[in-house]
């Protein structure tokens, strides 16, 4: 796993870190806006102390000093105080501890990143960061505002690039040999307990005989009489599973989410998991120009059950076809989609959460909705963009109509005690 990102020789490599991850959204749009992730886009300029750099570290583009400062305050559990009530201008030179370390946080600085000694627990310090971090949020200082690096100062743009980077993470997962076996029999909350697997992500790559072949799927499954295990074993990657697990922890790092009590974090992931996993299959599916579901794999379920001589499966086609059809008459933007599933995060219309939970979700739910609604605008004109959002935002319901037949399709194929039974999670979530 690479410890930084190295453009210029000038990153520390020594350090075996977790940084950015190499994969990469990028869209080009109408006002010449372009937002990489690429590795061929070194950044320039340390988001802490605004110092020369040319280095991702700890998710952020930021320099060795930098860097070294929060992996030792946070390992020292070191607190200091600042004597200028945070109003520090640590990028003017200002050396003050407390106020470079308050910037660490809210330039988005990522402690799960670190690596820790075994000697420290890790996850109390991550913990621990999670709420300063929303502690100095909430507070609303004068001193957030100010810290804030320039490329965070729109508050609509620095949503989307966040969203962006979400999804790049989640992506470099799903396309990659993450194949999280192990949480498939666990609970919802226990899920929720852990850590977001998308910090990981920068510890697989794609498997080196993808795409396989639907064909030779076909010819393995006669071979051993329609037997499923041929489809379990670890080395095989269900995806209906793993993007159930990764809309989870997709979730998990969303802002509001985190605010939430556990109960109310897993009535709203049983809720949506399902809509938003098949909306990322879908969109990423109609990207191929595919005009039903493929997995990253290469792998075709409804020419899979064709091949195999199964009849045509009403709900099948439904949720594998026509959820595709939709996104290839829309042809959604990257950033479109990602608000799109912002909104389906921050649904607040779920049973089963409290009143406190439902406001927290509709300020979200309203922040994102604006949000798309100003891009959209921004990117094809007032009247345009205004028909255009009113037509993207109809996919949200179109969605939740797949994903209520994702559930009924799981009850039909459920009678098979060998193709479901393995999979506590998704009892969990489509049962619900």
């Amino acid at each position: 796993m690479k410890s930084s990102i190295d453009y210029n020789s000038e990153c520390d490599r020594t350090t075996p870190e977790s940084t950015i991850s190499s994969y990469s959204i990028v869209s080009n749009t109408n006002n010449g806006h372009r937002l990489s992730l690429d590795q061929d886009d070194p950044p320039r300029q340390c988001v802490v102390c605004h110092e020369r750099t040319s280095c991702y570290h700890y998710d952020v583009p930021s320099c060795t000093g930098c860097k070294t400062f929060f992996r030792r305050c946070l390992i020292s559990d070191r607190r200091y105080v600042c004597n200028n009530g945070g109003h520090c201008e640590i990028t003017k030179g200002v050396e003050c501890r407390s106020c470079r370390f308050d910037r660490c946080l809210t330039s988005g600085m990522n402690a799960e990143a670190i690596q820790y000694p075994k000697s420290v627990n890790a996850n109390a310090i991550i913990s621990k960061v999670k709420q300063m971090k929303l502690k100095l949020i909430e507070d609303n200082r004068p001193v957030v505002s100010q810290m804030l690096p320039a490329f965070f100062q729109d508050d609509e743009q620095r949503d989307i690039n966040f969203l962006l980077y979400l999804e790049a993470k989640q992506r470099r997962l799903r396309e990659s040999d993450y194949n999280p076996t192990w949480l498939f029999a666990l609970e919802i909350k226990d899920i929720l307990d852990k850590a977001s697997e998308l910090s990981l992500a920068d510890k697989y790559s794609k498997p080196p005989q993808w795409p396989i072949s639907s064909y030779e799927r076909a010819i393995e499954y006669k071979k051993y009489g329609g037997c499923c295990s041929v489809l379990s074993t670890t080395k095989k990657k269900f995806f209906p599973v793993v993007d159930f697990i990764l809309s989870i922890e997709f979730a998990k790092v969303m802002p509001h989410f985190q605010k939430l009590s556990i109960y109310d974090k897993e009535a709203l992931a049983k809720h949506v998991a399902v809509v938003n996993s098949l909306f990322t299959q879908s969109f990423y599916s109609s990207a191929q120009g595919s005009e039903v579901i493929i997995h990253p794999n290469g792998f075709i379920p409804l020419l899979f059950d064709r091949l195999v001589g199964r009849a045509d499966n009403v709900l099948k086609i439904e949720t594998h076809s026509r959820s595709v059809q939709s996104l290839n008459r829309t042809k959604l933007k990257p950033e479109e989609f990602v608000l799109l599933k912002a909104i389906i995060f921050s649904h607040p219309a779920i049973p089963n959460i409290s009143q406190e939970a439902a406001e927290e979700l509709y300020q979200y739910h309203e922040r994102y909705s604006k949000v798309l609604m100003h891009f959209v605008q921004n990117e094809y004109g007032l009247v345009a963009g205004a028909s255009r959002y009113a037509s993207i935002i109809q996919l949200i319901e179109a969605f939740f109509h797949f994903g209520e037949k994702v559930k009924l399709l799981y009850l039909m194929q459920s009678f098979n005690p060998n193709k479901w039974s393995q999979f506590p999670i998704i009892e969990r979530i489509l049962r619900c």
